[in-house]
């Protein structure tokens, strides 16, 4: 037994609170970190219209986690994934909360889109939590900038919009008039608005039309761009609107016409709605330098891993979404191997934010996506897109 005696008992008392403050400093700092293990928190949505984007997010995360952790982890630390279904924009802001406050994860990952990022967006800049946004093109999260806050392989909608515009004029150099197909929510909206300045600098005439979110049926809006004779139509919404609507344009009289697809049309389950005679005029963008069917290596390779890890794959997976949760997943643990083991919100998005040309292959992944750089006052990981079209019955990335 050690006895203290009287005159050391204040000493011994501060001691002890020093060492129990110290820790709780630190722990307070490291929410998510211990000695062996990182805790990494993801939403996203598990079901509804835009599950196509949360379980590939979930799944191709969990593939890069696995392969991180059977290499020896991060600095000697495993990571670990909790995932959270995050549908609407109430779900998104409770599954932001419960991650962070609840669960004290070291990270929060959107792999939400557009309508899930817009949501969160005010709740993670107040928190400082560092946050890697996977797919949200919203202005809403990426402005005004915080240093806390990432974006990955999907371009702003600045960006996008700007590659949506080339592929019109690229297809149809002589196009007269361009017709907008845009969802009310959250992504569409935000292409739209990057979208209409940019055409409206060139000598076109615009014809907008609105659809609700999981449309299957386009017959006015169709039938508005048929009487307008418009030259080129920009579809802003998944692929399965866009398969509808194109679809069902020669019913309506729209026929030989130019159509491009934003980012989450481009997929593809997109190609059996459009049936075996795909429109030859289908044109998109890629966030990533091949898609998930192309014959490269990298693909190949991938596809394997995921088939090995889930199992024979559903109709249209693994998607793009599959590709950038698992290359972004990658980044983030280069960002968390670079910041040390001292692990604090500071640390990471210190390093963070110095990251040059990072690739997958840097820790034994595959490059699946661009390299991405970030800066103290950029954190747009990537800004490059290929030109992409349906060939051979998959979407494909083609020279420019």
């Amino acid at each position: 037994m050690i006895v203290v005696k009287p005159g050391h008992r204040l000493r011994a008392l501060i001691v002890a609170g020093s060492v129990w403050f110290g820790a709780a400093a630190a722990q307070a700092q490291s929410p998510g970190v211990t000695a062996t293990e990182i805790t990494i928190g993801a939403l996203g949505p598990l079901t509804g219209a835009t599950s196509f984007m949360g379980v590939p997010g979930r799944d191709g995360m969990q593939l890069a986690v696995d392969e991180i952790n059977q290499a020896g982890g991060i600095n000697g630390r495993k990571l670990k994934l909790d995932f959270e279904h995050a549908f609407t924009p109430a779900e998104s802001v409770a599954a932001a909360k419960k991650l962070v406050e609840d669960d004290n994860v070291f990270v929060l990952v959107l792999a939400s889109g557009s309508t899930g990022a817009a949501a969160a967006a005010d709740y993670v800049r107040e928190k400082g939590v560092p946050t890697y946004n996977l797919y949200g093109a919203t202005p809403i999260i990426r402005t005004p900038f915080a240093e806390n806050v990432f974006h990955g392989a999907m371009p702003s909608a600045t960006d996008s919009a700007q590659a949506l515009v080339d592929r019109v004029f690229q297809a149809n150099p002589k196009a007269k008039k361009v017709g907008l197909l845009v969802g009310t929510y959250a992504f569409p909206q935000a292409n739209k608005g990057a979208v209409l300045p940019l055409l409206q600098k060139k000598p076109v005439d615009v014809v907008v039309e609105e659809f609700d979110q999981g449309a299957r049926d386009f017959t006015s809006q169709l039938l508005a761009f048929t009487r307008e004779k418009v030259d080129a139509v920009i579809v802003m919404g998944s692929f399965s609107e866009a398969g509808f609507a194109i679809k069902q344009a020669p019913e309506k009289g729209l026929t030989n016409v130019v159509w491009v697809l934003d980012g989450s049309a481009v997929n593809d389950a997109v190609v059996p709605i459009l049936g075996d005679k795909n429109p030859p005029n289908v044109w998109g963008y890629s966030n990533t330098p091949y898609f998930p069917a192309q014959s490269v290596a990298a693909t190949s390779k991938f596809r394997e891993l995921w088939t090995h890890r889930y199992g024979q794959p559903p109709q249209g997976r693994p998607n793009i979404y599959d590709l950038v949760a698992y290359g972004d997943t990658y980044v983030l643990a280069a960002a968390i191997k670079n910041a040390g083991n001292d692990l604090s919100w500071k640390t990471l998005i210190a390093s963070w934010s110095k990251l040059k040309d990072v690739k997958p292959s840097d820790l034994g992944g595959l490059d699946v996506v661009y390299p991405e750089s970030f800066t103290e006052t950029d954190h747009q990981g990537n800004r490059l897109m290929g030109r992409a079209t349906i060939k051979d019955g998959i979407w494909q990335v083609v020279p420019n």
